[in-house]
């Protein structure tokens, strides 16, 4: 094997162990109490979030509605 090979391989391995490591740590945080906390507060705000963007989703599709009913009426006439 060459030395560029060698370094190659080496570059692999550190990235892997390195991601193995922060894959663990990411894992043991997010399951301590802070973790939870966290997900906790994030899964609330996600859920406010969503029910926000439900109710203009559900206002613009109103007034596209209305929209189309009034540009209807104009057009029979």
């Amino acid at each position: 094997m060459s030395k560029e090979q060698s370094t190659g391989a080496s570059k692999i391995l550190l990235a892997f162990f390195g991601g193995l490591t922060a894959g663990v740590a990411a894992g043991l945080y997010l399951n301590s109490e802070h973790g939870r906390k966290m997900r906790d507060e994030a899964a609330d705000k996600i859920s406010d979030l969503e029910s926000k963007i439900e109710e203009k989703v559900k206002e613009a599709f109103e007034a596209a509605k209305d929209k189309a009913q009034e540009f209807t009426k104009e057009v029979k006439k």
